[in-house]
């Protein structure tokens, strides 16, 4: 298990800043991470380099290519991060996935069945969205999702080798199974004092651009009664959000980013924009947060008769549905989990992960290994060497039980 702990210590060296660990989607880092991983399993024959339209990275058996091509068992995740994250998030299942590669090998050729795939964009930092490689593998990109822009006003159709490509989706290889492993990045594992986490679904993920148009002026010569303040009722609405899910277990109200315009001490806030985001484990629950959102987002921007106030809109940006694992895939790692007496459960997963889309390509599943403090999105972000190296054990094994299903 040496070679994954080092080849996740070359990834993580490959960062645009110097605390934690920056690549960010569609960057020269992101490019480094992947020509990294294919360097990696350089000594294994039989392996080949391929990207699709979205330019998500397959590092597959030649065999699977071609016009009769064997369906492979795909292991992976990603390697952008958030800025200034850990070294694990998304790293580790692609490590994993080099390491399984590597171990089912033999006489250094490349086993014919099991390749790797690396998603773009899993973290979303850069464009606001999340999950894109995977959702274009899923077959769910739209042209929305291709004409978001990051800060400089860069769409992802500027930067993705193929766009139409993205939308009439051909995947470069056919899939019997994706399965991946990552860190909890939360603590539920560790008090429960479990090792292994087998994940049953995926959250399903909703975000909106809250929008307060007011109008700038000089904050020092506009009297409060004539102030259009736009962040004003912004704020009243953030303020209220964690009672929109108080009542609901495993639901999450977030707001983490704001945006003021012109954003200067001196000037009324003319413009605010804010991104909202909810997440639960079922549409109802979904249906029933956004309600109570846009309720909030009524009530604070009604004012008295003859009042000047900004305006309100919360307009939708990103939407993921929560998607089940596949259960035969969940019941043979019970098993195996259960013949290796290692410690596990099953729960949900509160975060977004590209299993979820995934899932609409072909069987998918997941499991977790415990976050030492539950930290992650944090350059403290860890695991145990035990537990890391236990993670390529279970893969390993893992991947072995989806080719015996895959060819019954």
């Amino acid at each position: 298990m040496t070679a994954v702990i080092d080849l996740l210590r070359d990834i993580r060296r490959i960062t645009s800043t110097e605390r934690g660990s920056t690549r960010l989607a569609y960057t020269h880092y992101e490019d480094a991470a992947h020509d990294l991983l294919w360097q990696h399993l350089g000594a294994l024959s039989g392996l080949s380099r391929v990207e699709d339209a979205a330019g998500n990275l397959f590092i597959v058996p030649t065999n699977a290519l071609g016009d009769s091509p064997d369906p492979v068992v795909l292991i992976g995740s990603h390697l952008d991060t958030v800025i200034e994250g850990g070294w694990l998030d998304g790293a580790l299942g692609v490590a994993v996935g080099a390491h399984v590669v590597a171990r089912l090998a033999k006489n250094r050729r490349a086993h014919r069945r099991v390749g790797i795939v690396v998603f773009r964009d899993e973290e979303g930092v850069r464009f606001s969205t999340g999950l894109f490689g995977s959702r274009v593998f899923g077959g769910l990109c739209s042209a929305r999702d291709l004409d978001a822009r990051d800060g400089e006003g860069v769409r992802v159709r500027d930067v993705v080798p193929n766009p139409e490509g993205c939308i009439a989706y051909r995947p470069p290889v056919r899939s019997s199974a994706f399965l991946e492993c990552h860190i909890e990045q939360g603590l539920r594992l560790v008090d429960a004092n479990e090792r292994v986490g087998v994940v049953t679904g995926v959250v399903g993920i909703r975000r909106y651009t809250l929008q307060g148009l007011g109008e700038a002026n000089h904050a020092g010569t506009t009297e409060m009664r004539r102030r259009r303040d736009a962040l004003v009722p912004v704020a009243r609405v953030i303020a209220e959000l964690p009672g929109a899910v108080e009542d609901l277990d495993d639901a999450v109200v977030t707001c983490g980013r704001i945006v003021v315009r012109p954003g200067a001490p001196n000037i009324v806030p003319g413009r605010v924009e804010a991104v909202v985001e909810i997440r639960a484990q079922d549409t109802k629950t979904m249906d029933l947060i956004e309600q109570r959102v846009r309720d909030l987002v009524a009530a604070s921007g009604r004012t008295a008769p003859g009042k000047r106030a900004a305006s309100l809109d919360l307009q939708p940006i990103v939407a993921v549905d929560p998607v089940a694992t596949d259960a035969g895939l969940r019941h043979g790692l019970v098993d195996l989990l259960r013949e290796k007496d290692v410690r596990h459960c099953a729960l949900p997963s509160m975060a977004g992960h590209d299993t979820q889309h995934a899932a609409y390509r072909c069987p998918s599943g997941m499991f977790f290994i415990p976050s030492i403090g539950g930290v992650s999105h944090n350059p403290d972000e860890n695991s145990t060497e035990e537990d890391i190296a236990l993670a390529g054990e279970v893969m390993t094994a893992w991947v072995e039980h989806a080719l015996a299903r895959a060819e019954s």
